[in-house]
């Protein structure tokens, strides 16, 4: 008898299917950039799994560490003529005769009471506006999310208590992937570069370069980025490139530099030049007269 997988244990390679191919390997599909997030849903025509399907296709770009796969219980050549190669920015694979939801024991449930969360209701009533007319007393695929190794180790399972019982969204997952230690970057981003020395001085209006200096000097004159060849920042203020520099704003707006780990990144400190005395001016004040009105004088 089937029974849920749970973390640690491992998932068979299998095989599978999706609109626009046949036979695909899960062996690559877990090695291309683990983790791999696996959600399996119902059939792609309910509301609740097209209103997921758009949702993680809007914020894919959040998810910054792993990959994304989806699971849907439907007919691969039925699908073939709305889902391409390029339609969603993950594999969507196609399981209709329920083998994965077997082999996992994902359950399913009758009665829209207990399979729908008030999310779920939500959905089902918009989606009837539109004239969708779900069957009664039919049996309702639960979810099930699973995060997998590149060797297919369960690293979290989760079984879904109602229809809408997955990760709300991309930024859901990556916050997930957080939380379990696992939101390391596949292919991280090389070390920014050392910044640029400080710029020579601008040449002389008469020498060799005085056209391009001539170029430049208005758009100097004004604090602006003056650079032909830099198109993404010529012409901008500097005030508007501040939030690019390496720092932060404190909560009274002062731009202040985050502190630098001991000894790292520490310039050399030139001597100080030998200071010099400054000049003092000696004024001299004119002598005062005393008046003197000599001997008294006989009458």
């Amino acid at each position: 008898m089937p029974q849920r997988i749970k973390e640690g244990e491992r998932l068979p390679f299998f095989r599978y299917d999706t609109p626009y191919s046949a036979q695909e390997r899960s062996r690559v599909l877990l090695a291309a950039h683990p983790p791999l997030i696996l959600v399996f849903l119902s059939n792609f025509g309910h509301p609740v799994t097209r209103t997921f399907v758009e949702r993680y296709a809007g914020t894919f770009p959040a998810l910054k560490s792993g990959s994304l796969a989806l699971v849907v219980r439907s007919v691969p050549e039925k699908l073939a003529g709305i889902v391409g190669p390029d339609t969603l920015p993950f594999p969507l694979l196609c399981d209709a005769e329920g083998t994965l939801y077997d082999l996992l024991a994902i359950p399913e449930r009758s009665g829209t009471l207990t399979t729908y969360s008030l999310e779920g209701w939500r959905i089902l009533r918009e989606a009837r506006r539109q004239g969708y007319h779900p069957p009664k007393n039919a049996l309702q695929q639960l979810p099930l999310t699973l995060i997998l190794d590149a060797d297919g180790t369960v690293l979290f399972a989760h079984y879904g208590a109602s229809l809408t019982d997955v990760p709300e969204d991309c930024a859901a997952m990556q916050q997930l992937l957080g939380v379990l230690g696992l939101d390391r970057a596949p292919d991280a981003p090389a070390a920014p570069p050392a910044p640029a020395p400080a710029p020579d001085p601008l040449p002389d209006p008469d020498g060799p370069f005085g056209d391009l200096f001539a170029e430049a000097a208005p758009d100097a004159a004004r604090g602006r980025m003056t650079d032909p060849a830099d198109t993404l920042t010529q012409g901008l203020p500097l005030e508007d490139l501040a939030p690019e520099l390496p720092g932060y704003l404190t909560d009274s707006g002062t731009f202040k530099l985050p502190p630098a780990a001991p000894g790292a990144g520490r310039a050399p400190v030139a001597p100080a030049a030998a200071a010099v005395p400054a000049r003092r001016t000696i004024r001299h004040r004119p002598a005062t007269r005393r008046y003197d009105p000599g001997p008294p004088q006989q009458p």
